[in-house]
C-alpha cells in the first residue's frame, strides 16, 4: 500500500464514516425525539452526558475513564509503513548500508489487531485489559542484488492497566488528572524464525520480559473543546530467555479536539517517543551481518503529527458506539542506525460502551 493509495483509501473511509454516522446519529435523534418529544443538541445534554462525550484520540492508551458500572469493548487496527534508512537524522541509501553490511533492509510493514476491554467499579477507578495479534513483513536486499522477505505473525504481549482519577469529576466537564498503572506480560514469542534463523529484535512479537507501564494523564474539557496531555513510561524488568531485554522508553502526547456536533469531532495530536538500546544480546545474532542484529543500534527518537476523525453516538438505540481514525507521519526522527525509518502510520478503531 503506497501513500497515494493510502490517502485515497482514507478519503473513502472518512466519507463513509461521515455518511454512516450521520445516518446513525439521525436515527438515534429520531428515536430520542420519539421518547423525549424532541432531539437533544449539545446545549440540552446533562453534565454527565457532556462529560462522556469527551472524544480523545483513539491511539492514546488509557486516556479516558468510565462511569461506575460501565463496560467498554473495543477493536483497533494499526498499520505502520517503514521505508528507507536513517543514521541519526541523515538519510542513508541502500548502497551505503551495503558498503558496511552484507544485508540491508529496504522496507518493513507492521499490522496489529488489538482487542480491549474496560470496566469501571467506581467513578474513580477503571480497569483495562488488552491483547493483540501482529503481522510483520520485512524486505531485504543483499550485496549480490538478491532480495528476500521475512515474516512474523502471532499473538503479542498482554497488557493490564488501572486508571485512577485523582482530581476532578468524571461526570462533569472540567479539569481532571488520572494516574496510569499497567503491566505487560510476556505472552508474545521472541523465537520467530526464517529458514531456521532467528529474526531481528524488531520482528519478534513480544519483549520476553515483564514490563511496567506507569504514567499520568491530564484531561481538560470546556463546552465543545477538549484537550489533554499524557506521559507514559515503559520499564522492562529482568532479562528474557534469549539473554537480553529491550530498551526502556517513554512517550509524551499532547492533543486537542473540537466537537463539531454531538456525534463528530476532529482531533490533532503530537506524539513524542524515545526508546533505548537493547541491553544484552541474543547469542544467535551477528551484528556484523545486519544492523538490526546490533543491540547498540536500536535507540531512537521520533515526533509524529497525527490527525483524527472521531464519531460517537450519544443517545438512541445505538448509544455508546464510537468509530475513530487517526493517521499521520513523523516530523522528526533520529535513529541509531542505519535503521528503517517510519514513513506513515494509521489507526482505525471501534468501541462500544454499555452498562
Amino acid at each position: 500500500m503506497n501513500q497515494r493509495t493510502a490517502c485515497a483509501w482514507l478519503e473513502r473511509f472518512a466519507m463513509g464514516c461521515w455518511l454512516g454516522m450521520s445516518a446513525m446519529a439521525g436515527d438515534a435523534q429520531t428515536d430520542g425525539a420519539k421518547s423525549l418529544g424532541k432531539s437533544k443538541d449539545l446545549f440540552e445534554l446533562s453534565p454527565a452526558e457532556l462529560a462522556q462525550l469527551e472524544i480523545t484520540p483513539i491511539n492514546v492508551l488509557g486516556s479516558h475513564m468510565h462511569l461506575r458500572g460501565q463496560w467498554m469493548a473495543g477493536y483497533r487496527f494499526m498499520y505502520t509503513d517503514m521505508r528507507g534508512n536513517l543514521d541519526g537524522t541523515r538519510s542513508v541509501s541502500v548502497s551505503d548500508v551495503l558498503q558496511n553490511y552484507p544485508v540491508a533492509h529496504t522496507r518493513m510493514t507492521m499490522e496489529m489487531h488489538m482487542l480491549e476491554v474496560m470496566f469501571a467499579p467506581s467513578d474513580k477507578l477503571t480497569f483495562m485489559a488488552m491483547g493483540d495479534y501482529k503481522h510483520n513483513l520485512m524486505d531485504h536486499q543483499m550485496r549480490t542484488g538478491e532480495t528476500f522477505t521475512t515474516r512474523s505473525e502471532g499473538f503479542g504481549d498482554v497488557s493490564l492497566m488501572a486508571l485512577y482519577n485523582v482530581f476532578g469529576n468524571v461526570r462533569e466537564p472540567g479539569h481532571r488528572l488520572v494516574l496510569n498503572g499497567g503491566i505487560s506480560l510476556p505472552s508474545g514469542s521472541i523465537n520467530e524464525r526464517f529458514q531456521g534463523r532467528r529474526l531481528e529484535y524488531s520482528m519478534q512479537l513480544g519483549s520476553g520480559t515483564v514490563d511496567l507501564i506507569p504514567g499520568v494523564t491530564y484531561l481538560g474539557q470546556a463546552a465543545d473543546w477538549a484537550w489533554g496531555a499524557q506521559a507514559l513510561f515503559t520499564v522492562r524488568l529482568g532479562e528474557n530467555d534469549n539473554h537480553y531485554r529491550m530498551g526502556d522508553g517513554y512517550r509524551l502526547s499532547a492533543w486537542g479536539n473540537y466537537r463539531v456536533t454531538e456525534w463528530f469531532g476532529p482531533s490533532l495530536r503530537l506524539d513524542w517517543r524515545d526508546w533505548d538500546n537493547v541491553h544484552g544480546a541474543d547469542p544467535e545474532f551477528n551484528p556484523a551481518t545486519n544492523p538490526a542484529f546490533d543491540g547498540q543500534k536500536q535507540r531512537g527518537r521520533q515526533l509524529d503529527l497525527l490527525m483524527g476523525l472521531n464519531f460517537y453516538v450519544p443517545h438512541g438505540v445505538l448509544k455508546g458506539n464510537r468509530l475513530s481514525i487517526e493517521g499521520g507521519m513523523p516530523v522528526y526522527q533520529s535513529l541509531a542506525g542505519p535503521n528503517l525509518k517510519t514513513d506513515w502510520l494509521i489507526t482505525v478503531g471501534w468501541s462500544y460502551t454499555f452498562n
